[in-house]
């Protein structure tokens, strides 16, 4: 079944007034018609199954059928802190993250990564928000994740020491990081924040900063990974710790 993430004022009581992107999709896109059925959502957890409407030219509605709770979401809040990187390698991330079940996502510069400028255009912003939007809508997330805006690592850390989260650093030195499963066998598992280094790893003084803050530094295996594929891994082998 087809889902569409809307605005929460475009469902009201019963009847659903479909925006015009969506409008165009569903009629110019999926060809769907009148009594066709479709899942909305409006990022509060809930699922509306609506039965396709008035279709007239240039707009659609549609009549709410039942309500539902997403059962698709994670039990355990992840927030993902990464290292900005180039653009497909941030959009492969967001999008794989998404699916995976990352509530957060938060990046960051550090001495490493390939950016070292926080500062985002409106226009990448939108992309970034519209790759989250269709992959939490493809994997059949409740919620969609959030975005937080660019921050230096010093400020990651910063945030870490200022809340109650516990917070993982992945680092490639297995012999001073426990491994996922150890670490995570005596940590709540109620909300984590999982911190992921740039190509260029992190620095010696980065990792002492993490210990300073509180991080746990946890090991990913033997193997070193791509800064791409471990942003997916870790946050994958995490839910997998917990929920299974």
């Amino acid at each position: 079944m087809n889902r569409f993430f809307l605005p929460p004022d475009c469902i009201n009581d019963q009847q659903v007034q479909f925006p015009a992107d969506v409008t165009h999709q569903i009629r110019n896109v999926l060809r769907m018609t009148r009594g066709d059925v479709v899942a909305v959502l409006d990022n509060s957890g809930r699922v509306y199954l609506v039965v396709l409407d008035s279709m007239a030219s240039g707009s659609l509605t549609g009549q709410v059928e039942s309500v539902r709770a997403a059962a698709s979401e994670p039990k355990t809040r992840l927030t993902l802190c990464f290292g900005l990187t180039s653009r497909d390698k941030v959009e492969w991330i967001l999008q794989k993250g998404t699916e995976v079940g990352v509530a957060r996502f938060s990046p960051f510069i550090s001495s490493r990564t390939l950016a070292q400028d926080t500062h985002l255009t409106d226009k990448k912003i939108a992309r970034w928000e519209r790759i989250i939007k269709e992959a939490a809508e493809q994997s059949q997330r409740g919620r969609l994740p959030e975005l937080d805006a660019p921050q230096t690592l010093g400020e990651v850390f910063a945030d870490v020491q200022s809340n109650d989260e516990a917070a993982l650093i992945a680092w490639e030195d297995a012999a001073q990081g426990q491994s996922l499963r150890q670490t995570l066998s005596d940590l709540p598992a109620d909300s984590l924040i999982l911190i992921v280094g740039p190509e260029g790893g992190f620095s010696e003084e980065e990792i002492a900063q993490a210990k300073t803050a509180g991080c746990r530094i946890v090991s990913l295996g033997p193997r070193i990974l791509r800064m791409e594929t471990a942003a997916i891994v870790m946050p994958a082998l995490v839910l997998f710790e917990l929920e299974n």
